[in-house]
């Protein structure tokens, strides 16, 4: 029998064709177990064993240019609406909301994960800033003037997508980030799987708050970069879309 090392090894060394076969199989293999588990234990597992880089880390997409230039944008949307209140659901390490949150009065960070929110609130916590375990999907969202959802979504199911929108239609604004596929590779957005630390890329599909079967509105492109380290290939964007929910009836 071979071992995990040398199987990956020939994968490894394999045609293209071959590696994605494999790739994919191992992420149906992945989604189904996921699928059988909480997202708190899901996510809490990703995070113990570093699945995104180090431990408790939420990866690269939290540092380098594509995270400042995020982090220039809310600060500019901070001074210009004069928000001073924010939720951040799925905070993760806080790496990102760090290079923002003193141009707030107060920031609440959400995360499922707990040993991730305990460790948060050691490092960072203090007047003014406080970190929740409790999963948007299901739970109640503190009252904010301005929620962040940055790159949440795409590793969660439709159905827990659009639990989290419903209540994300509370605030005056919500500020989404999310990955994708670079133009040649896209297929239809929302396409449906199971949490886990895979997004929908895989198949050329991303998250789009404003198609089916979520349909948000009214919703605006805030900002667009290409991360410093695709995926799947070149031309894949982070994108970042201003919804502003409590004008929906004037522009329905």
């Amino acid at each position: 029998m071979l071992t995990r090392t040398w199987r990956g090894r020939i994968i490894g060394s394999a045609p293209p064709v071959v590696r994605n076969l494999a790739r994919t199989v191992r992420l149906r293999q992945m989604r189904k177990v996921n699928a059988a588990k909480s997202t708190g234990e899901v996510f809490s597992e990703i995070y113990a064993t570093g699945r995104w880089g180090e431990p408790y880390s939420s990866g690269p997409g939290s540092s380098g240019r594509v995270a400042a230039a995020y982090a220039d944008y809310v600060r500019e949307l901070l001074r210009t609406t004069g928000a001073r209140r924010a939720v951040d659901i799925g905070c993760g390490d806080f790496g990102v909301a760090a290079q923002f949150v003193d141009a707030l009065e107060s920031y609440h960070g959400l995360d499922v994960v707990a040993a991730m929110i305990d460790r948060n609130t050691a490092h960072h916590g203090g007047p003014g800033i406080n970190f929740e375990v409790l999963d948007a999907s299901t739970g109640v969202l503190p009252p904010a003037d301005i929620c962040f959802v940055r790159q949440v979504l795409q590793h969660l199911s439709n159905q827990q997508i659009a639990k989290i929108l419903d209540r994300c239609a509370a605030y005056p604004m919500v500020v989404v980030t999310e990955h994708w596929p670079a133009s040649e590779a896209q297929s239809r957005p929302n396409c449906d799987k199971s949490h886990g630390a895979d997004t929908r890329l895989d198949r050329g599909s991303w998250v789009d708050i404003t198609a089916d079967p979520f349909r948000c509105h009214p919703v605006e492109e805030v900002l667009r970069v290409q991360p410093e380290h695709h995926l799947y290939q070149a031309g894949e964007t982070i994108r970042t879309h201003l919804w502003r929910p409590t004008q929906r009836d004037s522009t329905a």
